[in-house]
């Protein structure tokens, strides 16, 4: 086929076809928002079909007759724009072999390994850096994020119509008065377009907040309404609005989250591809927009402000941890030799709060899907992504799932299992979770990760003293190390349910004191009235388990 030679009336045409290639260039990035960065794969498909899209523009303005040859154009320059585009898929097919291999587990099994560092500790190790005794404060979630999801929505009271509860229900601390609160937090979002628009100016209404210890849900209000949303309009669509500040940035992991003044923000994690060039995903810092106002800024991870709880997104930690110990022996051990030392992450994870932050918690298993038995845990710290394995044999998170189903107790009931959380219980690694139907929460549940023992109750305190009877009836070596000494006069004493007698002092009558009766004489004939000197494992909770217990009224002669 002839080749067209430029000629002037041609240059005319083309420089005629700018506006309209702008115009669209300027409407399909606005529309699609591709990060402007050779990393994403996405975008370099974006931009290249909005290069195929403009070469077709600028093949029809270099005719004479547009309008009425248009056909005869299609068909005469067709063998051209066919190549042209060949030739883009081509480049994109092998943009992509070249990404992939670059990556490929084969090749950069070791880099894998060395995205998530693991500190192997033992279960001694866990039993002094977990919060010993945890049941019951304000930091342990009784309610899982779809029984909050539920008390959300009883807020919504005449916004129903309009709003709707986020996808982004975040499980954040906050300081409340000096105490820590752990609460689940998402916007009003808009319901449909037609909302969406008419409060373009004036934004969203407020957020709500649930606290997942007490259950309290509340609407909290936001006169200056909300305006950044992921239901948002134009400039005030959330990830747009994200895009357009921050083009060439790899984002992603959305989060709401409140400061400690309760103003409402949202976070989006910065990542980088440090294994080739798509694979590694690496969180290097955020993004914060203050969902008020907009005021965006970007910071290093070791810059974060610290009342921000969600850096290091979930499935990128999930997806270095299971690369650490699937290849830390290289792929050709995992693949086809001996898989010394391959292990995975179970499928279920959970999030517990240690000391103001936030952890994902995950059991460690063989990549066998029958096995039920765990070889340890992970906890990821999600601001700071330093991730800690404990060792520990004994049962997963979906086995002990199944056991508290399935116990006598509740089997008729068809009661479904919260996703487990990891507690300290007298040094004992131990899952915490609820049972519940469609409506509520009806049983509290402890089970001892290394054999499955169990115990239900559906009184909070009494499930933790029976489990407390349960360790004390089984142990052979008490804890004594980090015990606690006090000394007075009982002023009221019971026996509650299980091997356990509860008490307190007369001068402090806030706290709680158990101690299983197997300890002795003095505690099997303890009365209102004694003088006994104890002592006990510190908790959080106002119960304290008591090790050792002298009754001096008991011994005086």
């Amino acid at each position: 086929m002839q080749i067209d030679k430029p000629s002037k009336h041609n240059l005319k045409r083309i420089i005629l076809a700018l506006p309209i290639i702008l115009i669209i260039s300027a409407g399909w990035l606005y529309f699609f928002q591709p990060e402007l960065n050779i990393k994403s794969p996405a975008a370099v498909l974006v931009v290249l079909m909005l290069i195929g899209i403009n070469a077709f523009i600028i093949t029809i303005f270099k005719q004479k007759k547009i309008a009425k040859n248009i056909v005869s154009i299609l068909d005469f320059k067709a063998a051209k724009l066919v190549g042209f585009y060949s030739i883009l898929g081509v480049i994109f097919v092998l943009y992509l072999i070249i990404g992939g291999i670059s990556g490929a587990n084969i090749l950069r099994s070791k880099a894998y390994v060395k995205q998530m560092p693991m500190e192997v500790l033992e279960i001694q190790d866990f039993a002094e850096q977990v919060n010993p005794e945890s049941i019951g404060t304000s930091t342990l979630p009784i309610i899982d994020k779809e029984i909050a999801l539920r008390k959300a929505e009883g807020q919504l009271s005449t916004y129903g119509s309009q709003y709707s509860i986020g996808d982004s229900f975040t499980l954040i601390n906050i300081k409340e008065n000096g105490v820590e609160r752990l609460v689940r937090v998402a916007p009003l979002e808009y319901n449909g377009l037609v909302v969406a628009a008419t409060h373009y100016n004036t934004g969203s209404v407020g957020y709500v907040m649930v606290d997942v210890v007490t259950e309290e849900a509340k609407f909290i209000e936001v006169k200056e309404g909300i305006k950044y949303l992921e239901s948002g309009l134009l400039n005030r669509n959330l990830s747009r609005y994200i895009w357009m500040n921050y083009p060439t940035s790899l984002i992603t992991d959305y989060s709401f989250e409140i400061d400690d003044e309760g103003n409402p923000y949202w976070v989006a994690s910065v990542y980088d591809n440090e294994v080739g060039l798509f694979s590694g995903q690496n969180p290097i810092g955020v993004v914060l927009v203050n969902a008020v106002n907009g005021e965006i800024n970007r910071y290093d991870i070791k810059d974060v402000p610290s009342w921000v709880d969600r850096v290091v997104p979930s499935e990128q930690a999930m997806t270095q941890a299971n690369k650490a110990l699937t290849y830390k022996n290289g792929w050709f051990n995992a693949t086809f030799g001996a898989k010394k030392e391959v292990f995975n992450l179970t499928e279920e994870y959970n999030y517990i709060s240690l000391k103001g932050k936030t952890y994902l918690y995950s059991g460690i298993t063989s990549p066998n899907n029958a096995d039920e038995t765990s070889v340890g845990f992970v906890l990821i710290d999600l601001r700071t992504k330093e991730t800690k394995m404990y060792r520990i044999q004994g049962i997963t998170e979906y086995r002990a799932m199944e056991i508290a189903r399935s116990h006598q107790s509740v089997k008729a009931q068809n009661l479904n299992a919260t996703e487990p959380l990891l507690v300290n219980i007298e040094g004992q690694p131990t899952y915490f979770m609820t049972l519940k139907n469609n409506v509520q929460r009806q049983w509290y549940v402890l089970v001892r990760v290394s054999d499955g023992a169990i115990v239900l109750n559906q009184n909070l305190r009494d499930c933790k003293s029976e489990y407390i009877s349960l360790l004390s009836n089984q142990n052979g070596s008490p804890i004594t190390d980090g015990l606690e000494s006090v000394s007075g006069v009982v002023s009221r004493v019971r026996q509650s349910k299980g091997d356990i007698l509860e008490f307190v002092f007369a001068n402090d009558v806030d706290k709680i004191y158990m101690v299983p009766i197997s300890l002795g004489v003095d505690t099997r004939f303890l009365q209102a009235g004694d003088t006994v000197t104890v002592k006990f494992l510190p908790s959080d909770d106002g119960t304290y388990l008591v090790r050792e217990l002298v009754n001096d009224t008991l011994r005086i002669k």
